[in-house]
C-alpha cells in the first residue's frame, strides 16, 4: 500500500462505520440518518472510493423508495377493488335471496288461480304435505300443471333454499339415463370429463321426475334402489355418494294400469306413490276459466305493453264450452295469440280460433280435421278423413294412422300410443317397422 493510501485508512475506516450504521437504521426502516447517506456522496469533501460506495448506496435506496412507493399503490388498489368485492358479494347475496324470495312467491299454493272445489282440495293438500319428505306422485293430461304443482310443494317446504331439478324422463335416452341421473367420472371414455348427475345437483332440495311412465325397465331398476338407500354411485365409479333429495313424480297415464300390464316396476310404483295428486282436465273444472282467462291476460298484456282486455260474454260462452284437449296450457296459448293480434281493447268470438268457436279441433293453417288426443279413435271417421279407404295396403293404412297421430301430439310417442290405442312400446315397433321402410 502506498503512503497515499495508508494516509487515508483511518478516515476510510471512520467512514465505513458511519455508512455500515446508516445502512442499518435502513434496514430496519429507520431514515433518520438518510441526509448523512446522501452526504458522503460528495467526491469532494470524502475519498473517491467512499463517494463512489455512497452513492451506489444512494441508488439503492431511491430504488427501494420507489418500490415501496409502488407497493402502497398497489396495497391500495388491492383495498379498493377488495372494497368493491365486498359491495359486490352483498349485493348478489340481496340479488339471490330475493329471486329466491320471487320464486317462493310465485309458486306459493296461494298463487295457484283456482275456485273449482277439486282444486281447492288439492292445494289443501300442497300445503298439508309441502314441508313434509314423503315422496309424491303427480297425474293428470298434459298441460295440466302437473310441474307447477311440483314447484308448489318444493318451495313452499324447507328444501325451498336448495336446488329444484327436473328431469324429462321420456327425452333422456336409455344408454345415457344414468350417466345423466348418477353423474360419471373422469376417463370413463376418451374426453369424458367428471360430471355431477342431477340427483347429486339437486342434494338437499327436490327432483322432479317428469314422465315418469316413459322410463324404461332397466331405467326403473336402476333409480329404486337409490330411492330406497339414499345413495348413488356414478358411472365408472366405485365410491358410494349419499344422497338427501325429496323425489317428487309425474305422469300423464295411469300408472296403476301400467302396472297391472307389467310395463310399471310395482316396487318403484308404491316407492313413488306415498302421497298422490291427480290434477283435473280443465274441462271437468270450467269454473276455474275465468280466473285463468283473467290472469293470463294480465300476464300477457302487461308482457305487450297493452292494456288489460276484456272478454265479452259471448266469447266468454265460447270458452267456456270448449274442452280443452291441450288444458291450461293450450289456454293460455289462446291468450297469447288473442293478445298478440287483438287490434281492440276486448275479445271478441271472431278474435278467437276457429275450433273454439265452432267446438272442432282443426288445424289453423291448412284448415283440416285433426284428432284430439285426449278422445278415443273413431277409426271408420279416421279413414275417412285421412282418405284412406282405397289403401289397399294394411301396412301402409297403418303408416298413415302412425304419422297422422304424431302430427297431431307434436311428435309425443306417449300421446300418439293413447289415440292409437296401443301401448308405447307397441308403437315404437311399429314406427320402427313401417316408418323405417
Amino acid at each position: 500500500m502506498d503512503e497515499h493510501n495508508k494516509a487515508l485508512t483511518p478516515e476510510v475506516g471512520r467512514l465505513l462505520k458511519k455508512m455500515e450504521q446508516v445502512c442499518h437504521d435502513l434496514a430496519w426502516n429507520k431514515y433518520d440518518r438518510v441526509s448523512e447517506l446522501f452526504e458522503l456522496t460528495k467526491q469532494k469533501d470524502y475519498p473517491e472510493q467512499i463517494s463512489r460506495l455512497a452513492e451506489s448506496f444512494g441508488m439503492m435506496l431511491v430504488k427501494v423508495e420507489a418500490r415501496e412507493y409502488h407497493m402502497e399503490e398497489v396495497l391500495v388498489e388491492l383495498r379498493r377493488a377488495n372494497k368493491e368485492l365486498e359491495e359486490s358479494r352483498k349485493k348478489l347475496r340481496n340479488e339471490n335471496a330475493g329471486l329466491k324470495k320471487g320464486l317462493m312467491d310465485r309458486y306459493s299454493s296461494k298463487r295457484i288461480v283456482a275456485q273449482s272445489a277439486v282444486m281447492r282440495d288439492i292445494l289443501n293438500r300442497i300445503e298439508r304435505i309441502a314441508d313434509t319428505p314423503v315422496n309424491v306422485l303427480i297425474t293428470g293430461e298434459t298441460g295440466t300443471g302437473k310441474e307447477l304443482v311440483a314447484k308448489a310443494l318444493h318451495y313452499n317446504s324447507f328444501r325451498k333454499s336448495s336446488p329444484f331439478v327436473a328431469m324429462n324422463c321420456s327425452a333422456v335416452p336409455e344408454t345415457l339415463f344414468e350417466s345423466e341421473l348418477f353423474g360419471i367420472e373422469k376417463g370413463v371414455a376418451t374426453g369424458v370429463s367428471k360430471r355431477k348427475g342431477l340427483m347429486e345437483q339437486a342434494d338437499g332440495g327436490t327432483l322432479l321426475l317428469d314422465e315418469v311412465a316413459d322410463m324404461s325397465m332397466a331405467s326403473q331398476a336402476k333409480i329404486l334402489r337409490v330411492l330406497e338407500e339414499r345413495e348413488l354411485v356414478r358411472v365408472g365409479g366405485a365410491k358410494s355418494i349419499c344422497v338427501d333429495i325429496r323425489v317428487l313424480a309425474a305422469a300423464n297415464q295411469d300408472l296403476k294400469s301400467l302396472v297391472e300390464s307389467g310395463d310399471f316396476r310395482k316396487d318403484l310404483y308404491y316407492r313413488l306413490n306415498v302421497v298422490s295428486i291427480h290434477i283435473p282436465p280443465l274441462r271437468e273444472r270450467p269454473e276455474d276459466i275465468p280466473l285463468l282467462l283473467k290472469k293470463f291476460l294480465a300476464v300477457h298484456c302487461r308482457s305487450m305493453g297493452r292494456p288489460v282486455m276484456k272478454v265479452r260474454p259471448e266469447a266468454m260462452d265460447a270458452l267456456m264450452s270448449y274442452s280443452w284437449p291441450g288444458n291450461v296450457r293450450e289456454l293460455e296459448n289462446e291468450v297469447e295469440r288473442l293478445v298478440a293480434l287483438s287490434y281492440s281493447s276486448e275479445v271478441k268470438p271472431e278474435d278467437l280460433s276457429p275450433w273454439i268457436v265452432g267446438h272442432e279441433s282443426a288445424d289453423t293453417e291448412t284448415g283440416q280435421a285433426v284428432f284430439d288426443p285426449n278422445q278415443p279413435m273413431d277409426i271408420d271417421k279416421a279413414e275417412a278423413d285421412l282418405g284412406l279407404n282405397g289403401f289397399s295396403s294394411l301396412a301402409e293404412h297403418e303408416k298413415k294412422l302412425i304419422q297422422r297421430a304424431l302430427e297431431a301430439t307434436d311428435g309425443n310417442k306417449t300421446r300418439a300410443a293413447k289415440m292409437l290405442g296401443i301401448s308405447r312400446e307397441g308403437l315404437r315397433k311399429k314406427m320402427k317397422r313401417l316408418l323405417s321402410e
